[in-house]
């Protein structure tokens, strides 16, 4: 065994003497700066939802905004091809200008954001029910034979 220095000893005994206080010291330290630095991040946090909030609603102006003048162009269309469908003599050409028309309101609708309930196109359509598979049941409510003999 080497022997220790008394020195060091003392030196040791010295640094340890106040390292349960320091240790204490430098916990609560520690959780002070972490306190404090949620708060900032928690404040950051919420500045930046703020921003990015503003910025989508901006953007959602600006495009419902663009929207309303398409959609005014496209009812102006509409009228001029309406006004060209009155007018027109020939059949094929109306059914054309009936299919922009049909076109440019689907566009419209599009545009709005606000469609239509979906349905399958047999929801409309009248069907009759498909019969159980196996025997039929017998007519006038007449109860099936028990037999229990054999």
């Amino acid at each position: 065994m080497t022997n220790r220095d008394p020195e060091f000893q003392k030196r040791y005994e010295e640094l340890m003497r106040g390292a349960g206080a320091h240790r204490k010291k430098l916990a609560a330290r520690a959780i002070a700066n972490e306190r404090r630095n949620q708060h900032k991040r928690k404040r950051l946090k919420s500045l930046r939802t703020i921003t990015e909030r503003n910025a989508r609603v901006e953007r959602d102006l600006r495009r419902h905004a663009e929207n309303m003048h398409m959609t005014r162009l496209i009812e102006r269309e509409i009228a001029a091809l309406e006004l060209k469908r009155e007018a027109a003599t020939d059949s094929e050409e109306r059914f054309l200008l009936k299919a922009e028309i049909r076109h440019l309101y689907a566009l419209k609708t599009y545009l709005s954001g606000k469609f239509p309930k979906r349905r399958p196109p047999e929801s409309g359509l009248a069907v009759p029910a498909v019969p159980p598979k196996g025997p039929l049941p017998k007519q006038g409510g007449a109860a099936a034979p028990l037999d229990f003999d054999g």
